[in-house]
């Protein structure tokens, strides 16, 4: 596909880095991260960025690793995650006035790379892989267009760019939205005019109509405000605002697998997994992992809540939930760090088992499947005073979709599959 140029991952980090040094090694691209360093050194162990010649352009780009704490490198690894903090603020400094173009190939979550995009003005596009999210709408964020597609390969993302020599983000169409706005004002004008001739003013306040139509015209002139002087910032400058437009392609998801490549695909799952089956068995009897034992733990496990629960635990034990796990030993990825946190139960909107995703690698067997507390809440509370105050009675939306994302179940729909998965009511 001609990459110029990919950023390392977080998750590329799965099988281990001396793997996947040796992909980079056999790459006809490059393989870029500013923060991915030595520990000896904080040197990079690939390269922070590069320079490409576009037409008449100089485009920089960098590379920056998804960093949120949690990642661990072995002991034989000579390798340290940093923080964009450290690495951006002398890259920047270095790039911009060299590049006509810069942008940032981030592997970071949106609200961290919009205080990226806040911090480093001289950044132009922020192309971000966050893991969990699907298509993002390009939106700018200071003077930087931040924009994903999804993952999995289900989409393509194309972005047509016009860089004018301004280095400034416009809009495409700007008098023609502001005269149609105008347009739509002029409309909620004449028909709040009505009603207030209808209408005894001190009647307006409760009129349902005219205070939606009140809403909607002050919305209108704070977004007539804002493109009045975006046309007359660029008036004065005489400088003519860069544009893009943006489009995703969805690809067909049904076209049979290349038996090449879905042979690399294959072999570098088991790679992944037998990574973390390595980790595994260098935590599982670890006495410095308290985290492990399951009495020290927030969750008890459901044969816990099977002391007192039964039909409803006979009700789960026939659902996908409680063999969430076993699929995973089936495919042969029950190490697998990417895949299992939606396998186990370890977590519970805010509450982890730990912060160390590590940790998943070696649960204990009662926590080794979806189980109740994943939708209900830890338990070890409330088995202790069987108040149901100290349990969640029906999981909501955000509980359900940190697993059954678009991406991952493309029809999970939450009115209909929580019935589905409902357990029958407590007497």
């Amino acid at each position: 596909m001609n990459y110029d140029a990919v950023a390392v991952g977080k998750n590329d980090l799965a099988a281990g880095l001396s793997f996947l040094q040796d992909q980079a090694a056999r790459a006809k691209f490059a393989w870029l991260s500013a923060n991915l360093v030595r520990k000896s050194n904080l040197r990079p162990l690939f390269s922070a960025s590069l320079i490409r010649r576009v037409g008449s352009l100089s485009v920089g780009i960098i590379g920056l690793t998804g960093h949120d704490g949690s990642m661990r490198f072995g002991e034989n690894e000579d390798a340290v995650l940093l923080p964009w903090q450290e690495v951006l603020p002398d890259i920047v400094s270095d790039l911009a006035p060299r590049c006509d173009l810069l942008i940032l190939l981030s592997n970071n979550v949106m609200n961290q790379n919009k205080e990226i995009a806040e911090s480093f003005p001289d950044i132009h596009i922020i192309i971000q892989s966050t893991p969990r999210s699907g298509n993002s709408v390009p939106q700018l964020k200071n003077k930087s267009l931040i924009a994903q597609t999804g993952k999995q390969g289900k989409y393509l993302g194309w972005m047509l760019i016009d860089w004018q020599k301004s280095r400034t983000w416009g809009r495409a169409g700007a008098t023609k939205e502001l005269a149609t706005k105008k347009h739509e004002l002029d409309g909620i004008n004449g028909r709040m005019s009505r009603i207030e001739r209808r209408e005894k003013k001190e009647d307006l306040p409760a009129h349902k109509s005219y205070q939606t139509l009140l809403a909607s015209k002050d919305r209108l002139l704070s977004e007539i405000i804002f493109l009045e002087n975006e046309l007359h910032d660029l008036k004065e400058s005489g400088q003519t605002p860069s544009t893009y437009e943006n489009h995703f392609i969805a690809l067909e998801v049904n076209l049979p697998d290349q038996p090449e490549v879905k042979k690399i695909v294959e072999t570098t799952k088991l790679n992944v997994n037998q990574a973390g089956r390595s980790q595994a068995d260098q935590s599982a009897t670890s006495p410095a992992r308290p985290e492990l034992q399951l009495e020290k733990l927030a969750f008890t496990g459901w044969k816990r809540c099977a002391t007192c629960h039964s039909p409803q635990t006979a009700f789960w034990e026939n659902t996908a939930h409680a063999s969430a796990y076993q699929s995973l030993t089936e495919q042969e990825q029950q190490f697998n760090l990417d895949c299992l946190p939606c396998h186990v139960t370890a977590e519970y909107k805010d509450i982890k088992i730990s912060n160390d995703a590590t940790v998943l690698l070696a649960l204990p067997v009662q926590l080794q499947q979806v189980g109740c507390e994943v939708c209900h809440g830890p338990g070890k509370s409330h088995a202790a005073s069987q108040d149901p105050a100290d349990i969640s009675r029906k999981p909501d939306t955000s509980i359900c979709i940190r697993c059954h994302t678009s991406e991952r179940d493309e029809e999970f729909y939450y009115d209909n599959d929580i019935e589905r998965i409902a357990c029958p009511a407590s007497k």
